[in-house]
């Protein structure tokens, strides 16, 4: 069938009484493999070995008008990781094992096999795109969802596939879905990527460093090899680099921190990089771990 052809393979039970079959010639098109179901009231047409947007199409109508493709879905459909998969769904139509597809809507619907669905009160136009027949969320609304159902790691590695991201956009997704439970989630992210000045980030690593009872560095806005550095510890021959710039400043900017480095190297120095996150209460105990082994390491006579 043409229609299907366009729709990924799939089409709904609507569609096919309006060209003109019963329901009991829909059921018997099922019976001898012309159609397979997929949903109540979704099929594919002639067989189940579809594309994932057919997989995602057929969960959308399957949950109804306003139905959006959100969290591990919009996600994996904005390159941001692979789906989970949904043996249940499987078992229950005897279909290989698939991702589940997450949906969010405002209609009061339970999950079912292979759809994973999520009730909100509301779903903001600002957050919702099409992309031909499919209804996904934008970037920072699935960066939102996925901070309720993820760890902090896996939606930092999520942020990292991104090409670009702006910290701006996901406050403003999250200002648009108020109380949720991984709103201190979301924050952390976007404090990690925003800019912030030498002199913030300075004062951050100096209250670290007095709250873990660590030796203050010997000088401050030190020039060293040629470059100006953070801070510099003299006896070990460290350099601690504040690095507060946003994210996309620290992607553009990979090759001339490579440079840097390398001087400090060559000129008998070891050099740690700091950001905004390594001083987030979560991570402070590996930062001091990193930090502690820096300092307790001797420097070899002929660099001293």
């Amino acid at each position: 069938m043409a229609l299907a052809n366009a729709q990924f393979g799939v089409v709904h039970d609507g569609q096919l009484t309006r060209r003109g079959l019963t329901r009991g010639a829909i059921d018997q098109r099922v019976r001898v493999g012309r159609l397979t179901r997929l949903h109540d009231g979704v099929f594919a047409w002639g067989h189940a070995a579809l594309s994932r947007e057919g997989r995602w199409l057929a969960a959308q109508w399957a949950c109804g008008p306003g139905s959006t493709l959100t969290h591990w879905t919009a996600g994996a459909a904005a390159g941001m990781g692979a789906e989970p998969t949904s043996p249940a769904h499987a078992l229950a139509f005897g279909l290989p094992f698939e991702p589940e597809v997450h949906i969010s809507t405002t209609r009061s619907i339970a999950s079912r096999p292979g759809i994973v669905v999520h009730r909100v009160q509301r779903l903001d136009p600002a957050d919702v795109q099409r992309r031909g027949l499919l209804r996904l969320s934008r970037v920072p609304r699935t960066l939102v969802d996925l901070a309720d159902v993820a760890s902090y790691d896996e939606l930092r590695s999520a942020v990292d596939t991104l090409r670009y991201f702006s910290p701006a956009a996901l406050r403003g997704a999250q200002s648009r879905a108020p109380g949720r439970s991984g709103r201190g989630l979301v924050t952390r992210l976007f404090e990690a990527d925003e800019a912030h000045t030498k002199s913030e980030l300075e004062r951050r690593f100096l209250r670290f460093l007095r709250s873990r009872g660590l030796p203050r560095p010997d000088r401050l806005n030190e020039w060293v090899a040629g470059h100006k550095a953070d801070c510099v510890y003299v006896g070990p021959r460290l350099v601690v680099e504040l690095d507060g710039r946003a994210y996309h400043e620290r992607r553009t900017q990979l090759d001339a921190d490579h440079r840097r480095d390398e001087a400090y190297q060559l000129s008998g120095h070891r050099i740690l990089r700091l950001l905004w996150d390594d001083l987030h209460p979560a991570n402070v105990t590996a930062t001091e771990a990193r930090l502690r082994a820096m300092l307790d390491r001797r420097v070899p006579e002929s660099m001293a």
